[in-house]
């Protein structure tokens, strides 16, 4: 049950990992809020994605429409088989990433592709994180 484990530990990160101040001055209610809730300047990077290993695999998917296949991967992120099988199992298990494998033994090919979710967790990412780049830019 790793699947249900790590969807559930993703959704329910209590803490934002950067907060960036949007403009503004943030009214009452923003300021003291109901615990829990979602401010509206708080930038939330998902941790899943964030991380750098995650991160690199996510966005040679991203380039890749198609999908990549497991050698080209593992060699265009110099990672070993067992490191990126355990990042992409994690990956799968949140749903960003679908595995294909065709074959059997050594004749077998694995080709991993983004999923539709994933790439829309993707999309969100970048929007969070472009959104904190023009925050420390002042813009």
């Amino acid at each position: 049950m790793r699947s249900g484990s790590a969807t559930k530990a993703r959704s329910q990160s209590p803490l934002p990992l950067f907060a960036a101040r949007l403009g503004g001055n943030a009214s009452a209610s923003q300021k003291g809020g109901a615990k829990g809730a979602r401010r509206p300047d708080m930038v939330r990077l998902d941790p899943l994605i964030h991380e750098r290993t995650r991160l690199a695999i996510l966005t040679v998917l991203v380039m890749a429409p198609g999908g990549c296949s497991f050698s080209d991967l593992r060699d265009t992120l110099s990672l070993t088989d067992g490191n990126l099988t355990t990042h992409l199992r994690t990956l799968e298990e949140a749903g960003l990433v679908e595995r294909f494998k065709e074959g059997a033994g050594r004749a077998s090919s694995t080709t991993v592709q983004l999923s539709a979710g994933g790439r829309e967790s993707f999309r969100n990412y970048l929007d969070q994180l472009e959104t904190l780049v023009r925050a420390a830019r002042g813009r």
